[in-house]
């Protein structure tokens, strides 16, 4: 049996200028509201009893700062693409139970990821959370060791292909991920974090799907 508070949890950010592309923002506001999604991610995760020990890992300089000021351990990714970070996070990480997290959960609540964890510490093997539309995948974790990652377009099928078996239950500030204003105004209705309340606060959106 797994005991609370022995998760690693690899969270990788992309931060720079490409970050959050899909969201239809002019890129200085994407970028801070990219990163103050991350952000209120990783502070999510750190107040969860669940977890031991956070990895973000990012290439952005600021974002390591940030992350490492709010008690997680913040690593390069060395170069682009989100199989690497996670790889270099997972590198950085002693064996034990592990969890990789996408970072753009601005909605995230301690409780909805330690319901998850707790599910996924009693079951062997690999284990993984889609997001909300069915077709990504927001956590993939394995009590066991490393899970297999393979973020990215239909990850959530490719996770089942690759063993993982799905997780069940609402969890929904844990699947609501952000790639779009419409996915922006539906974390924003669960309730978001400070700083993306404040990003969002500062922005001017004349977009008709505006949160």
């Amino acid at each position: 049996m797994v005991e609370s508070g022995t998760w690693r949890v690899v969270v990788p950010v992309k931060g720079g200028g490409d970050a959050k592309t899909r969201l239809a923002l002019p890129p200085g506001p994407r970028l801070a509201l990219a990163t103050a999604m991350a952000l209120d991610c990783l502070e999510a995760v750190l107040r969860c009893g669940a977890v031991e020990q956070v990895v973000c890992v990012s290439d952005d300089e600021r974002v390591r700062t940030a992350a490492a000021g709010l008690g997680a351990r913040a690593v390069p990714a060395g170069g682009p693409g989100l199989a690497r970070a996670v790889d270099a996070g997972l590198a950085a990480l002693p064996p034990g139970p592990t969890a990789v997290l996408v970072a753009d959960l601005p909605a995230l609540r301690p409780e909805d990821l330690g319901a998850a964890l707790a599910a996924a510490a009693a079951r062997p093997g690999p284990v993984l959370v889609p997001d909300a539309d069915g077709d990504g995948s927001v956590l993939v974790a394995d009590r066991d060791g490393v899970p297999p990652h393979r973020f990215g377009r239909a990850s959530a099928a490719a996770h089942r292909t690759a063993g993982a078996r799905e997780l069940t239950g609402a969890l929904p500030s844990l699947r609501r991920d952000v790639d779009t204003l419409d996915a922006l105004r539906e974390a924003t209705a669960l309730g978001v974090g400070p700083r993306t309340a404040a990003a969002l606060g500062e922005m001017v959106l004349t977009s008709p799907c505006t949160p």
